[in-house]
């Protein structure tokens, strides 16, 4: 069933909710007490324990490893397309239930990829969950589940693109004390959208722009935007079809300002799927 009007969700009726996160196939929902909800999509626990069956994704069944190191960003493309009609016939969760495995932690953050899901948890855990096939989840161990990511700073915030995962995180800097902020990234790297080089499914730090202090980041399909405590915006990963707004279709390996928001009082900047939207003060 489709709903051709904005309608409520009445499972949640009861609920006050400071969040929700939209993935492929799959939602998450943040109350203002720290409950977390999900729906849609289940088998490779991309909402966490909400049934038993679990399984691995079906983008990860259909890839291989020679696939994915493949220079084309059409293949990879077509391998996330082909994984996405694949999930046609994967089983659903109608309506938001809780997610069981935190029934007793209190969530602060959450974010969802195409296919896998980022939560943040007070007491300072990054959990991931859902595919792994691009190293999106951050974490050696394998298994299907939500599972803490291998991260070694401490989150502040995230967010996800289709197959990278974005954290603002404290960093340690011999220029301020106590450490600075930056931006850690880890996932599909097929066009830079990490922002850095080194091993792709490992957490590690955006490279090119020190001494910036992010405030806010997010993640499309192969590209990254954030904003910083300057209201500069900085954009970086494929310019295929415009998307980084630098006017040309060239790549970006590290992050690069957006010339042509300079003098506006920038308030929020988001990515889609293919563009970016950069919300302004009057």
């Amino acid at each position: 069933m489709e709903a051709v009007v904005p309608s409520r969700v009445e499972a949640l009726a009861g609920e006050k909710i400071t969040k929700v996160a939209l993935g492929w196939g799959h939602a998450l929902a943040l109350t203002e007490d720290g409950k977390l909800f999900g729906w849609g999509y289940f088998a490779d626990g991309r909402i966490g324990s909400i049934k038993e069956s679990l399984e691995t994704s079906q983008l990860e069944s259909t890839s291989s490893n020679q696939e994915l190191s493949s220079s084309s960003l059409e293949a990879a493309e077509k391998l996330a397309l082909e994984g996405m009609a694949k999930e046609n016939n994967m089983p659903i969760v109608w309506e938001p239930s809780l997610v069981r495995e935190l029934h007793s932690i209190k969530v602060i953050d959450i974010a969802c990829g195409l296919d896998h899901s980022l939560i943040f948890c007070g007491d300072g855990t990054l959990l991931s969950c859902g595919s792994n096939v691009y190293g999106q989840l951050g974490r050696e161990k394998q298994d299907v589940g939500l599972l803490p990511v291998d991260i070694s700073f401490r989150p502040m915030s995230i967010a996800a693109g289709l197959g990278h995962s974005l954290a603002i995180c404290q960093v340690p800097s011999s220029d301020v004390m106590g450490g600075a902020t930056g931006i850690i990234t880890w996932g599909w790297n097929q066009t830079s959208q990490l922002g850095r080089g080194g091993p792709e499914n490992i957490p590690l730090g955006v490279e090119g722009w020190e001494g910036e202090t992010p405030v806010s980041v997010s993640g499309g399909r192969v590209h990254s935007i954030a904003l910083t405590s300057k209201r500069e915006v900085w954009v970086w990963g494929s310019g295929k079809n415009g998307r980084l707004g630098l006017g040309s279709s060239c790549d970006e390996p590290e992050p690069i300002v957006l010339d042509s928001v300079e003098g506006c009082e920038v308030l929020q900047v988001v990515s889609g799927f293919d563009h970016n939207l950069v919300l302004t003060a009057e």
